[in-house]
């Protein structure tokens, strides 16, 4: 989805007198409503403490004006030390923000998008704004689109990147016309790739219950495969979103993406071969409860199986599926508990077709809190039981419903809270 930004201010400039033996402060009146990079209410804005504007007085060098006015304030003024100007006797182009690089020729700015932006919070860190009037009032324009990424979940961002599917160049060099009404801004070189950082660390944690926005300026242009966005979260796991193609953004114009996103961390126990855990399981009989360690990804971790009412548990190795048995109605497994994470999902890779699994938070009082799987699963196929709640450090166990539970390699996924 695409918004548009049409943030208009007017500045007036203020006539002083020259001072013998020293400079002229020439300042800008800002009158207007407010145009850059502190946004209020999503999309408003106003000034910062510390913003400076490049200004072209008739097509002549880069001068560094100053804000001067309050942070945060709809309005103030923009101040230079340097000679007097008259109103009405030529040409301001102004240029947000300061870049001793940027230059002018004729009615075309060469400025620069950079690939390294600074996240800001409730902002965007980076925008690009130009200007050209003869009179006292100055009307900004984007010289860029924005892409917004809204993210709500669970984890702390540390960077975000988004590229082009066609390798389309989104930052870099660029040349903005302003012979139009509406500048047209066009990518001369550059690369491909914007990355979206903190000035210290991560950027957010984010919550589950709403969402938080990242802004990053980049060039308009045609996407005709649309966008990849890379969400890289503390730990370093990855997550990709993606803004479909084709899809096509002018300057000050927003494309919107939303995601949830979530720390995950995984945990496999492979039950096929019995020695894989430790002690090795026993073969399926009437057994006594006991707990059971296993490897995944370098950790340890432990399960526990229990039985009652002589149900059995233990290794089953016939009709070539082998796997952990497990029988109904009072035999069950005690999942592993993780310190600042909770159960999200389970993934069963069925060793038996008969069985009905889900989770729940009690073993002697079941209370289904997965969907709950059919009886008659397929051997060999895999199933997934999503869990209705995500509450960190709570003890789960799995159970079967009917039949008995037949698990080949059972995958728990759990996710940072």
């Amino acid at each position: 989805m695409k918004k548009t930004l049409l943030f208009v201010f007017t500045i007036l400039l203020v006539a002083c007198a020259k001072q013998q033996g020293g400079p002229v402060m020439e300042t800008l009146q800002i009158c207007g409503p407010a145009t850059k990079a502190h946004l209020v209410d999503g999309v408003n804005a106003v000034w910062d403490a510390g913003d400076q504007v490049s200004v072209f007085y008739n097509g002549g060098s880069n001068e560094c004006w100053n804000y001067t006015g309050a942070d945060g304030a709809s309005h103030g003024s923009i101040s230079h030390e340097g000679s007097s100007y008259r109103v009405g006797s030529g040409r301001f182009t102004v240029v947000y923000p300061y870049n001793s690089s940027t230059s002018l020729s004729g009615n075309v700015i060469s400025t620069s998008i950079p690939s390294s932006q600074t996240y800001r919070k409730d902002s965007y860190g980076w925008a690009l704004m130009v200007s050209a009037t003869e009179n006292e009032s100055v009307q900004f324009n984007y010289g860029c689109a924005f892409l917004r990424v809204s993210l709500r979940g669970a984890g702390a961002v540390k960077n975000i990147q988004v590229r082009g599917n066609d390798n389309e160049l989104l930052c870099g060099s660029v040349r903005v016309d302003l012979s139009e009404k509406m500048p047209v801004t066009s990518v001369s070189s550059g690369t491909k790739v914007i990355t979206l950082s903190g000035s210290a660390g991560t950027m957010e944690t984010l919550d589950t219950d709403s969402e938080k926005d990242f802004w990053i300026g980049l060039a308009p242009g045609s996407y005709q495969s649309g966008l990849t966005v890379s969400v890289t979260l503390a730990n370093n796991s990855v997550e990709t979103l993606s803004v479909s193609g084709p899809v096509s953004v002018a300057n000050g114009e927003v494309l919107s993406v939303h995601g949830l996103i979530y720390s995950f961390l995984s945990i496999s126990v492979d039950f096929t071969n019995k020695n894989n855990l430790s002690p090795a399981l026993p073969n399926s009989g009437d057994y006594s409860d006991n707990d059971y360690s296993f490897t995944s990804g370098g950790n340890n971790y432990t399960i526990r199986l229990h039985h009652s009412d002589g149900k059995t548990y233990g290794w089953y190795s016939a009709d070539g599926y082998p796997g952990l048995l497990i029988g109904m109605g009072g035999a069950w497994i005690k999942l592993p508990v993780i310190e600042g994470y909770a159960l999200y999902e389970a993934e069963y890779r069925a060793a038996g077709a008969s069985g009905s699994p889900y989770i729940s938070p009690s073993g002697s009082n079941p209370t289904e809190v997965s969907n709950h799987l059919p009886a008659g699963l397929t051997q060999g196929e895999t199933y997934t039981m999503t869990l209705y709640e995500l509450v960190t450090g709570k003890q789960y166990y799995l159970m079967v419903g009917s039949g008995n539970l037949r698990i080949g390699v059972l995958t728990l996924r759990y996710v940072a809270i």
